[in-house]
């Protein structure tokens, strides 16, 4: 395959010369037969081409007319095939064979569909050797034909910069940008995006080489509101759908007793609502803050407590808490390290902060690599591994007192944590 891209490359390329190019397009010719799905209409569009050049009499135009015509389809085919065997994991191609096939879809001048799958699958080999080519490349193929998620299945058009302008050079965690800040994974996120508009089709994750965290270099920042919660639904049934059986936080809970006395508790972040739940049960004094507003006004509606319907970093408040939990929100922060300061101002002397997040070091993502789900997840924008929240945490006078693996989300750690005693 590679071989047949390459004939038909040089043969575009190179001066007309007949005597030079007629083995070449008699072998092109016979690879192309092979794999047309219309082999009579192949034969017919081809049969004045092969008879001058049978008879020597073939002109440039006449050859050139007919490499664009065969090229289309086997560079259409080609590209397919590849897409195929990408998917199932099969596709076998050296780096020197992935640059002549992306030299061939770029300079081929196929049509915009064919051009555009070629390039978009020479990108996806690249996206954890070459993370930022893969994502200009995925970007160029959508730019190219902005309708191309329709060719791999999923209703989604692009629509160019509007999340591009939202590019993090800085890191979100410790201010570092320059030479501290490298691509990590490019991660193939258009196959989520079905009638999704709010994310590219291609997520670049960025690794700060000053603190170890990994950040999201093009994010839909100004929307975090939109693109997080909705984890209520509003249907024929009258109730709060948990996601998770409500015996998981039994251990949870039994921690926060045994750590502080307090009743005052604030959750920041409510998901489907089932922890604020569990802690009115526990018999807590709830507040929560939720960003999304159907989840805030649902959640309030059916479990009668205060949920406030705004961001954490516009949250202003003079009032202190015994517990703050925020489970799974972390990762959805724009300026994380800001709002663990704002937290640690909100918790009382001998209160309890409970947070939990993916670990980028957990023993999930060491096995899984790149397959983990942590880094395909459309939301999220940064990710720590246990040793760099720690050293956050301990820059502001807090400490850990105790660490679980989650039990609810694969790659999650779970950190119990206190002011650190002076």
């Amino acid at each position: 395959m590679i071989k047949t891209l390459k004939c038909l490359q040089q043969l575009k390329e190179t001066p007309f010369d007949i005597s030079k190019d007629k083995p070449r397009l008699m072998g092109l010719y016979d690879a192309i037969h092979k794999i047309a799905n219309d082999k009579n209409g192949f034969v017919r569009q081809s049969s004045g081409m092969m008879k001058a050049l049978k008879i020597g009499k073939l002109s440039e135009s006449e050859e050139k007319n007919w490499l664009n015509y065969a090229g289309e389809i086997y560079a259409s085919y080609a590209a397919v095939k590849m897409y195929e065997e990408s998917q199932q994991g099969t596709l076998r191609i050296s780096a020197e064979e992935l640059e002549q096939v992306l030299s061939f879809y770029l300079n081929g001048r196929c049509s915009k569909e064919v051009t555009a799958i070629g390039i978009y699958v020479c990108a996806q080999q690249m996206n954890e050797e070459n993370p930022m080519q893969s994502y200009e490349l995925t970007k160029k193929a959508f730019t190219v034909y902005p309708d191309l998620a329709s060719l791999l299945g999923v209703k989604y058009r692009y629509k160019g910069k509007v999340t591009e302008e939202e590019l993090t050079e800085v890191c979100p965690w410790c201010g570092s940008k320059g030479e501290d800040i490298v691509p990590y994974y490019c991660s193939p996120q258009v196959m989520q995006l079905d009638n999704n508009q709010s994310f590219p089709p291609a997520k670049l994750w960025m690794k700060c080489r000053h603190c170890g965290n990994y950040f999201t270099f093009n994010f839909p920042k100004s929307n975090v509101g939109i693109i997080n919660g909705h984890y209520t639904q509003e249907g024929k049934e009258k109730k709060l759908q948990n996601k998770f059986s409500l015996d998981n936080y039994n251990s949870i809970f039994n921690q926060f007793k045994a750590l502080t006395s307090g009743a005052d508790y604030l959750e920041i972040g409510t998901g489907t609502g089932e922890m604020l739940a569990v802690a009115l049960e526990f018999g807590y004094h709830v507040e929560a803050i939720e960003i999304c507003q159907e989840d805030a006004e649902r959640i309030s509606s059916f479990l009668g407590v205060d949920v406030k319907w705004c961001d954490i970093a516009e949250y202003e408040t003079d009032k202190q808490y015994d517990v703050i939990v925020m489970g799974d929100v972390l990762e959805h922060v724009i300026e994380p390290a800001k709002i663990l300061k704002k937290v640690k101002k909100m918790l009382k002397k001998d209160g309890v902060l409970w947070i939990s997040t993916p670990n980028y070091n957990c023993a999930y993502a060491r096995m899984e690599k790149f397959s983990h789900c942590m880094w395909h997840a459309l939301n999220h924008y940064t990710y720590v591994s246990f040793e760099s929240l720690n050293e956050v945490l301990q820059s502001i006078d807090m400490e850990v007192i105790h660490y679980d693996m989650s039990a609810r989300y694969i790659g999650s750690m779970e950190l119990f944590i206190k002011h650190q005693d002076k």
